[in-house]
């Protein structure tokens, strides 16, 4: 077991690469995040540490912690420019990196390159991107949420964006996330079954993959979740999967490395029932591991490779099928059409895939077959004259 910091001392963490202080005073608890993680500017978080310790026990411990903060000093001097308060408000606030996630990170790379600018020109430079309207929405809800919290710090005067509205993003079907019929479906696990479409003296045959696609078709999740999914998140005894973050790609790529977990897209947390069929699937790959071990993991023992798994196998194999092409995340498509077309409400298909009941409407209503004839007209065919 561990053993508690003593009372008054400060703890230094690496959260995610970067160098986070933590202690506790009058009972609450504080958190500080400084540098990036290394030699260097661990040094430089020890003197912050000591600062605080000692302030902690002189009982004059700067409660907005500005004091602690690197460049504080400097800052008072200068102020910041809007793309350094931006930095700050990401890595500070929303507890995330514009070095490795992506929304933050385009958003932050697209105000340099606007160069010199002021609140009053805002409007007008994301106005003027040539950016598909989805990305404009994205990025206009996150700089708007980030100039409320400048107003209310009194960094800026206004906000630019608070009336701006989002655009209207023309909604178009991807054809590469088409739903796959039950016949196509049957095919597919079947070649993954067989290895019809592995290569002789190929080292990592295709049924090494047919659970982590059983379990794609079985329950919708998004890709990085179920490349995320660990062991403690399947509950046999309650015979059901938690589906609570995910394993997600960043900027350096969708290999194991590159790969940092996070909460899952909305931040909607939900259960899934396991079927029978999918829980002979699943159970044998939990022997052996601990509850952090990831559930799926590729021939090395690493996280899947979703992107490397669709451009070497799934493709290889839908294309030996001759089923037309499609990305792994038709599999969630194909799960939700599947839920609405057996009659699961539009409600309860949204709680199963973590979305709300419009979207399940508006994305899975997909038509798997056409039925036999169409509904028929009562009465006389006399009266219509």
């Amino acid at each position: 077991m561990g053993t508690k910091n003593p009372k008054g001392s400060v703890s230094i963490e690496n959260i995610d690469g970067r160098i986070r202080l933590r202690f506790r005073y009058l009972g609450k608890r504080y958190a500080i995040n400084l540098f990036a993680y290394n030699r260097a500017n661990l040094l430089e978080a020890k003197k912050v540490a000591l600062q605080i310790e000692q302030d902690i026990r002189s009982c004059s411990l700067d409660l907005s912690l500005d004091k602690y903060r690197p460049g504080q000093k400097a800052a008072e001097q200068e102020p910041k420019t809007i793309i350094e308060l931006f930095e700050g408000w990401v890595r500070d606030y929303r507890n995330m990196d514009c070095e490795k996630d992506i929304d933050y990170n385009s958003t932050r790379n697209m105000m340099r390159r606007w160069g010199r600018f002021d609140t009053r020109s805002v409007v007008r430079l994301l106005n003027a991107e040539n950016i598909a309207p989805r990305t404009y929405n994205r990025r206009l809800t996150l700089l708007r949420a980030f100039f409320t919290w400048a107003v209310k710090s009194k960094a800026v005067p206004e906000n630019p964006l608070e009336e701006v509205l989002p655009k209207k993003a023309k909604r178009t079907e991807k054809a590469n996330r088409k739903p796959f019929t039950e016949y196509e479906i049957v095919r597919i696990l079947e070649a993954f079954r067989k290895d019809s479409f592995s290569s002789d003296g190929q080292q990592v045959r295709h049924s090494h993959y047919y659970p982590f696609l059983f379990f794609m078709f079985s329950t919708g999740v998004r890709n990085a979740e179920g490349v995320g999914l660990r062991v403690k998140h399947v509950d046999l005894q309650r015979n059901c999967i938690y589906i609570n973050e995910a394993l997600a790609r960043s900027l350096k790529g969708t290999n194991a490395a590159a790969r940092v977990r996070k909460d899952t897209k909305n931040g909607k947390h939900r259960v899934i029932p396991m079927s029978e069929e999918l829980r002979v699937v699943v159970e044998p790959l939990l022997e052996g591991k601990g509850p952090e071990d990831l559930v799926f993991k590729s021939p090395k023992g690493k996280a899947i490779d979703d992107s490397m798994f669709q451009k070497r196998i799934f493709s290889k194999v839908l294309k030996g099928l001759g089923i037309e092409h499609r990305v792994l995340y038709a599999c969630r498509h194909t799960f939700g059409s599947r839920c609405i077309a057996d009659g699961i409400t539009p409600v309860m298909t949204a709680f199963l895939m973590g979305n709300n009941p419009e979207t399940a409407l508006r994305n899975y209503t997909h038509q798997l077959g056409l039925p036999k004839a169409l509904p028929a007209i009562s009465g006389n065919s006399n009266d219509a004259r």
